[in-house]
């Protein structure tokens, strides 16, 4: 008896956590297409943050509007690494879902996260993304941020409003 497509997926999104075997698996699950996707949605919950991540990315190259929720989570892992891919997940593939969905995750990000790459992410999402007049008060707070880059996107979101 030959094993079942979701068997051997669930296999490819182990092997994501091997580095020696990271690549290989993903452009399997890639190639799988959305045969693999109940596989990678439960990845998003392996204890491996490599896999978690590896995941997301896979989430943000096959995109479906029901995987909004699976990614959520995701926002507040552990790892920045992972919280990242999530973020850039859910606000560019994702784009389809409605900003009132969006822009409260990307803003609790922008302001809680303690990864400057994280909550610069967010900036760039929000100004580009998403800026919205209702937004105005945010970028005009982050003008005054130390970071350069977090003014930068501030700036580019005031203008964009």
């Amino acid at each position: 008896m030959s094993p079942s497509p979701l068997s051997g997926a669930q296999a490819l999104v182990d092997a994501l956590a091997d580095p020696a075997r990271r690549a290989a698996a993903y452009q399997s699950l890639l190639a799988a297409g959305p045969a693999a996707r109940a596989a990678v949605l439960e990845g998003t919950h392996d204890g491996r943050w490599q896999v978690r991540r590896w995941c997301a990315i896979w989430l943000f190259h096959c995109p479906d509007p029901a995987d909004f929720e699976s990614l959520v989570p995701l926002l507040r892992d552990p790892r920045s690494k992972v919280r990242f891919v999530a973020m850039v997940a859910l606000g560019v593939a994702h784009a389809r879902v409605e900003s009132h969905e969006i822009v409260p995750l990307l803003l609790e990000r922008l302001f809680q996260d303690e990864s400057l790459r994280v909550r610069r992410q967010a900036a760039v999402l929000l100004a580009w993304n998403h800026a919205h007049p209702d937004l105005a008060g945010v970028f005009a707070e982050l003008e005054r941020e130390s970071d350069p880059k977090l003014r930068a996107w501030g700036r580019i979101g005031s203008a964009r409003c």
